[in-house]
């Protein structure tokens, strides 16, 4: 009994969880997964091990990985259970004594055999005993899995260092894991936890005994360590403008540098340091390239976003004044470089770069960038005709396409790879070729990523969709079709840039033309890809998942999205998108249910005809008039002879509105046909013609969408 009461005791008590793993410094890009990933697991460990707990924190420098949890509790929670046996026919012999396969059963539960309980199961009488498990202290349970859970945790790229197995993001040099003020004691290739964390390396390098979880981040705040990134991204931030405000100047905080810097140190200190304004000549990407990308320095600009010969650097350690000289002394070095890659190209016209792209590898299979280069011309070619541009924008367009991947071939571009279409936009211009050829060229890859602007321009939408689809249709070809999370090649970030400037062009092709065209244009080069047949189906599938996506962005309904995918005689993008948010505006309208509700009929009645192989045709030719025997056939194939041309003419005017508005007009008529007419008799000729009628009215309304899909309000 008092074994119990010291066990309840227990249970009511709890304690703070500090979990730290230091190491070697990790990469900056690893530090927000990592962070998440111990958060989930940690969580999991503590409810699977049935260890209630009160919130979890996260913390995180380039050499430490940190969880503090509160309340945990200090012992199990007690769980009961029953474990199933053999059949009561196999316990017990033909004199009723106890076979060993019930003394087996007692004995390997720990219970004696007369404590055993026979209970019926829907496959008889079974053998069972009810066990409970009072649970361990969690110190002794933790230590189990705290190292698991260390042995879960993935990274992008790990390490294997001396001779232990273990696989990290890096190194791992010490752990601290303690419940209260007691050491959860475990050892993980041969790395032993225990109290004593580091701090800064090299301002507090010593190791320190943790007092206690509560305070440990306190105490490396002492040993300069600033545990919480958000404390350190929310310093940089302020920190940064605070210096560039002391010579009227804005640093350039673009939100993956802040990420970045902040997981570059653990104690930030800033300084501001300045490079000779004879730089300045060059073109501002370039400058702002080498100062973010290749020194994770802020940029400094004027009121009037000019830049200035100055930047904002962050460091972790060190003499300012060294520090700041050896930065500006890198920079300079960058710069230096970067003008002479600039005079050596503007040595030569951007057009004489394009046979260069010769040598410049595409794709294996697909060929190089100049093969690219000329089926984008192609493409140009048809898609302006099809857009029914004046001469000039054609050639405008033209020109575009030849010297889009020029600047790839560039040696700008080869040491500044992020700068590819600014760079060729600035050459542009510098070569004499007119504003809107070098916009589109700087435009044509937007958006470059998730949240980037659109292009601004027609040539510029143009080019960007058709360098796309030439990928697309290229690597899917091949089989490169993303699968799962994997999508090396960026194939649904092509997708998606496709999608966002169709979703705005209501003239343009199909997705379905501009496919067939770029997949004429490889067969025109002898590139073997997938049959059209094949690769169409899959290519749609990949951009409906985009357009989906679009979508639920701009709070379509999911059954309204999926309504619309459903419908439609073709797949403009900006049809889809058109439609979808006609449906959202009406979807509290009774007038869209009755729709839905009488849409619903033909759909199912045609459905039901497909599985007995009994296949109608959407065609009023196909609907003999001399075969109606009731009223009710004649009316709706007179609304049908009405409203079908009238909808085939808004349809490709994407005048949707008015489509929705006329369709309305089919209730009756249908509804009534279904009231007064068997649809299914046994006579083949009338049931093929009114099967055939129904398809005509099914047809008018996937101008719109499926409305099966549509879930009642």
């Amino acid at each position: 009994m008092s074994m119990q009461v010291g066990i309840m005791r227990m249970m009511s008590q709890s304690a703070t969880l500090l979990f730290e793993i230091g190491c070697e410094e990790m990469p900056a890009a690893f530090m927000r997964g990592a962070l998440a990933q111990l958060r989930t697991l940690l969580a999991q460990a503590l409810q699977e091990s049935r260890l209630p707990f009160g919130t979890i924190a996260t913390y995180g420098t380039p050499r430490r990985l940190i969880a503090l949890v509160s309340e945990v509790a200090t012992h199990q929670t007690p769980e009961e259970r029953t474990v199933r046996g053999p059949a009561k026919r196999a316990c017990f012999d033909a004199e009723g004594k106890p076979t060993p396969a019930l003394l087996g059963f007692a004995r390997s539960q720990g219970v004696d055999p007369n404590q055993v309980q026979f209970l019926e199961t829907p496959q008889g009488e079974y053998a069972f005993v009810q066990k409970r498990d009072e649970g361990q202290p969690a110190t002794v349970v933790l230590a189990e899995r705290l190292p698991a859970l260390i042995r879960q945790m993935s990274f992008p790229k790990t390490l294997r260092w001396g001779t232990h197995q273990l696989r990290f993001g890096r190194p791992i040099r010490w752990i601290v894991a303690m419940l209260g003020n007691t050491v959860i004691e475990f050892e993980i290739d041969g790395i032993p936890s225990g109290r004593y964390s580091r701090g800064h390396r090299f301002q507090a390098p010593q190791p320190f005994e943790v007092r206690s979880p509560e305070g440990f981040l306190q105490q490396l705040r002492a040993a300069h360590v600033m545990a919480d990134p958000e404390e350190r991204k929310a310093f940089i931030r302020e920190e940064a403008i605070r210096l560039a405000r002391e010579i009227d100047a804005q640093p350039l905080l673009s939100d993956d540098l802040l990420e970045e810097n902040t997981f570059l140190v653990e104690y930030p200190h800033l300084l501001r340091g300045a490079f000779p304004e004879t730089f300045l000549q060059l073109p501002a990407p370039v400058l702002i390239s080498a100062m973010q990308k290749h020194e994770r320095f802020f940029p400094l600009v004027n009121a009037e976003g000019k830049l200035l010969p100055g930047f904002i650097s962050v460091y972790n350690n060190g003499n300012p004044d060294n520090v700041r000289e050896g930065n500006e002394w890198v920079l300079v070095a960058r710069f230096n470089d970067a003008r002479f890659f600039f005079e050596e190209d503007l040595k030569q016209p951007l057009t004489a770069f394009v046979q260069g792209l010769e040598r410049m590898l595409f794709q294996q299979k697909l060929g190089t960038l100049l093969h690219k280069t000329v089926r984008l011309q192609r493409l140009a070619e048809r898609l302006a005709h099809a857009l029914d541009w004046d001469q000039p924008t054609r050639e405008c367009l033209q020109r575009a396409a030849q010297l889009c991947k020029a600047d790839l071939a560039t040696q700008m571009v080869m040491e500044f790879p992020d700068l590819q279409g600014i760079i060729g936009e600035e050459y542009a211009l510098r070569s004499g070729e007119p504003p809107c050829i070098a916009r589109a060229i700087a435009e044509h890859y937007q958006p470059r990523y998730a949240g980037d602007k659109l292009p601004q321009t027609p040539v510029g939408r143009a080019l960007a969709v058709l360098d796309r689809i030439d990928t697309l249709v290229g690597y899917v070809g091949l089989g490169y079709l993303p699968k799962g999370s994997s999508d090396p090649f960026g194939l649904r970030r092509a997708a998606t840039g496709v999608v966002e400037i169709l979703a705005e062009e209501p003239d343009y092709p199909t997705l379905a033309e501009l496919v067939q065209a770029a997949h004429d244009e490889y067969r025109a080069q002898n590139v073997s890809l997938k049959p059209l047949t094949a690769l169409q189906p899959e290519l749609r599938t990949l951009f409906y998942s985009r357009i989906e996506a679009l979508l639920e962005e701009q709070a379509i309904r999911y059954d309204l999205t999926r309504a619309t995918l459903g419908g439609g005689w073709d797949d403009s993008v900006y049809g889809f998108v058109q439609r979808a948010r006609l449906l959202q505006t009406q979807s509290a309208e009774p007038a869209l249910q009755t729709l839905c509700l009488t849409a619903t009929r033909p759909a199912n009645i045609l459905a039901a005809a497909r599985k007995k192989n009994i296949h109608a045709i959407a065609s009023l030719n196909r609907v003999d008039p001399t075969l109606f025997e009731h009223e009710v056939e004649t009316r709706l194939y007179q609304m049908l002879q009405s409203l079908t041309p009238q909808i085939e003419a808004l349809y490709y005017k994407h005048d949707y509105e008015r489509i929705y508005a006329l369709l309305q007009q089919l209730n009756e008529p249908v509804n009534q046909l279904f009231d007064h007419v068997l649809v299914m008799t046994e006579n083949e000729a009338l049931r093929r013609n009114r099967l055939n009628l129904l398809a005509c009215a099914q047809r008018l309304y996937l101008a719109l969408a499926d409305f099966t899909q549509v879930v009642e309000s």
